[in-house]
């Protein structure tokens, strides 16, 4: 097999191979210029700072002009018992990392409107691919103490919500605010009310919380005051082991001894 060994950048349109450190790639580099496809089996590096492969595009004119495009034309996957890789199973991209202190791959990006990494599943009408997910972790090693997602702010709070998920018309199924509330069937965009905000979905009988088990309430450092005047209602609270609820009128009730 031959090998070609680049140690450089590759900018797109005529492709150019180029030397030095990627993020200073630019056009006094250029050592070689290719006006066709250039078609290479392996990319080495061995060296400090080296970088076998960089791939830069200046194209500010021409929308999609992407420094890097992998299509995997190959329409087959694995076998019946869904494990064993066939021949021409591969991916488009397939990123490995035996290096336990760094990460397998860094992405960056300085968005507006987009995400910072976007993932389309272009699915079947049918339903075929109920197996399928647009996102899939497997956390691999029985014992394994790695987190399966993670999110955090270095730099301090952010505002945006940390986690979204819609898919009903107007609603957010399933929202973490940066604040840090959580809601649940809440209207979409909307603040929850309460450190988890559940709302039972219109025109459903389903409940808006159904615990199998017991439900345990801690007791109350003192008895609420405060009033959600959008909800109306009451607030269910304990107290020395006592159980109270306290209406919209203000009125307490003691329900149930300690």
């Amino acid at each position: 097999m031959n090998r070609r060994l680049f140690m450089g950048a590759f900018t797109a349109g005529a492709v150019t191979v180029a030397v030095g450190n990627a993020d200073g790639a630019s056009a006094a580099d250029q050592v070689t210029v290719f006006n066709s496809q250039v078609s290479a089996q392996s990319f080495y590096a061995d060296g400090l700072n080296s970088q076998a492969a960089c791939f830069v595009t200046e194209s500010k004119a021409v929308a999609y002009a992407h420094a890097l495009v992998a299509v995997q034309n190959g329409t087959t996957g694995f076998d019946a018992d869904g494990v064993t890789p066939r021949l021409n199973g591969g991916s488009a991209i397939n990123a490995v990392s035996k290096n336990p202190d760094t990460s397998a791959m860094y992405l960056t990006g300085v968005e507006k409107a987009r995400g910072t990494l976007k993932i389309t599943h272009t699915g079947y009408d049918d339903a075929s691919d109920k197996n399928a997910a647009a996102l899939s972790i497997d956390l691999r090693t029985a014992g394994t103490a790695a987190q399966g997602i993670y999110v955090t702010a270095t730099d301090g709070a952010t505002q945006g919500n940390l986690i979204a998920l819609r898919n009903n018309t107007g609603l957010d199924d399933f929202v973490v605010k940066g604040s840090g509330l959580v809601g649940i069937g809440t209207v979409r965009g909307d603040n929850p009310r309460a450190k988890v905000h559940v709302v039972q979905k219109a025109g459903t009988d389903a409940a808006g919380l159904l615990v199998e088990g017991t439900v345990r309430i801690g007791n109350a450092a003192a008895a609420p005051t405060g009033v959600d005047a959008a909800a109306g209602g009451g607030t269910l609270f304990a107290r020395d082991g006592a159980l109270y609820w306290r209406g919209s009128a203000g009125t307490v009730t003691k329900i149930a001894s300690a």
